[in-house]
């Protein structure tokens, strides 16, 4: 006889940890069976679609010195069945190059696995599906060791190279950075057949002509004015969002409900819902270098960046009032809790892109679940986020503000921060930045 059910008592449901309930009810099946190493502490995820430069990337990696945890690559070679014969044979082609490489180092601290998938569903089939899968799988690796909390996993491009320091880099800035969630790496892009080669690019076959670097070089000054602006306003989620270059702790990855299906722009959206879990800081010392060539394969991101300032001759950016517009409507959250209402009339696009509603609905909601200035302060922020922003921006280019030039910009920002702003082009602007980016860690 059941001892419970005479006495009339329930047994308690067991507790099944977040990890568990992540992967049973929102990954895919295990897909590596071989057990890990016990030592596992943080695994590298590559998406790989058509990329003729797998290889070098792997061997990159392979060079980098060891960190004091054990480190496992995933690489996700996927496509889906409509995709050119031309992509198959390119999978192909870089998974027999991995393996035979592979098969030839022997023995090596760095452990590769290299999934095939080459038919994903058509309609989800893209970065954001292959990142998905392959940091799924990584949970599951650090778990079976013990590490669905603290383990760290690892977004990387398969068109890449970094600096000598990576995992080790990257490895001492979550010791040092015990609370934070994430991290978000440095990166810069090459900007000339020279730097390729010295970075280790394989440019045998792929020679870039001026305007691509012209092209990357104006396009990263203006992820980096982008940046910049925001916490010369003090934006509180103003980092870098690229998907080569960032990495998160297991337990943000789970709680966050993991990585997004999206066709581009998944960096953005995965990157910033970690934030809302604790500050996201940005590893400065470690530095990632994409490749700057031109791409279409998804609809906007860096490569569709250089095949359009190839079409047009010029990067165009969001106006520095934009921002100020944002700054102005920090500058109101203490009235916004005191009195509900704004000190004075806001900026013209803002006022049209808040609406009434703003001040009749969103704010008393915002202070009705605030207890004091500190909780509404971080409620307000969670509603105007970077989502918010990123749609605030783009109203006031369409509506009031226009396109601007992205060197005129970058001139804009620096006199505004009281530096000194001549007449530099974007490549001289973008190591400007690259080296104040450089100077305020975090």
């Amino acid at each position: 006889m059941n001892p419970t059910a005479s006495t009339g008592t329930l047994r308690p449901l067991p507790v099944v940890p977040p990890h568990e309930r992540y992967l049973n009810q929102s990954a895919d099946v295990r897909l590596i069976s071989t057990p890990p190493d016990p030592g596992l502490r943080m695994v590298v995820v590559i998406p790989c679609h058509n990329e003729p430069d797998l290889l070098g990337a792997l061997q990159h990696l392979a060079g980098c010195p060891p960190p004091l945890g054990q480190v496992e690559i995933i690489v996700v070679i996927n496509a889906s069945a409509a995709h050119s014969k031309t992509v198959h044979e390119q999978n192909r082609a870089s998974i027999d190059q991995a393996q035979e490489w592979l098969a030839s180092r022997g023995n090596h601290w760095q452990s590769t696995h290299l999934l095939h998938l080459p038919n994903l569903p058509d309609r989800h089939a893209g970065v954001g599906l292959a990142r998905k899968i392959g940091m799924d799988e990584a949970l599951r690796r650090l778990a079976d060791v013990g590490l669905a909390e603290e383990g760290l996993i690892i977004c990387y491009d398969a068109d890449c190279r970094c600096s000598p320091n990576y995992f080790i880099g990257i490895e001492s800035h979550f010791a040092n950075h015990p609370d934070c969630p994430g991290a978000s790496l440095n990166f810069e892009h090459p900007l000339g057949q020279a730097e390729m080669e010295q970075m280790g690019f394989d440019t045998s076959g792929q020679a870039l002509g001026q305007a691509e670097f012209d092209g990357i070089a104006a396009y990263e000054l203006h992820l980096r004015y982008h940046v910049r602006a925001q916490k010369w306003i003090g934006f509180p989620y103003a980092f870098q969002t690229i998907g080569s270059a960032m990495a998160v702790r297991a337990w943000a990855y789970v709680k966050q409900g993991g990585m997004n299906r999206r066709h581009a722009g998944e960096d953005f959206y995965f990157l910033q819902k970690i934030s809302w879990l604790g500050q996201v800081t940005e590893l400065i010392d470690v530095t990632v270098f994409p490749s700057p060539r031109r791409s279409d394969r998804v609809p906007f991101g860096t490569g569709k960046a250089v095949g359009e300032y190839i079409g047009a001759g010029q990067q165009t950016t969001y106006s520095l009032q934009a921002y100020r517009d944002v700054e102005w409507l920090h500058r109101q959250i203490d009235a916004l809790w005191n009195e509900g209402r704004f000190l004075d009339k806001p900026p013209g696009p803002l006022g049209q892109f808040l609406g009434d509603s703003f001040i009749e609905a969103v704010v008393p909601e915002i202070r009705q679940n605030s207890t004091d200035p500190k909780s509404f302060r971080k409620r307000f922020f969670r509603w105007f986020n970077a989502f918010r922003l990123m749609k605030y921006l783009n109203y006031a280019r369409d509506k009031a503000y226009g396109s601007i030039q992205v060197e005129e910009a970058a001139r804009t920002l620096l006199k505004a921060s009281e530096y000194d702003a001549g007449k530099e082009n974007a490549v001289e602007l973008l190591r400007r930045y690259r080296q104040l980016d450089r100077e305020q860690k975090s």
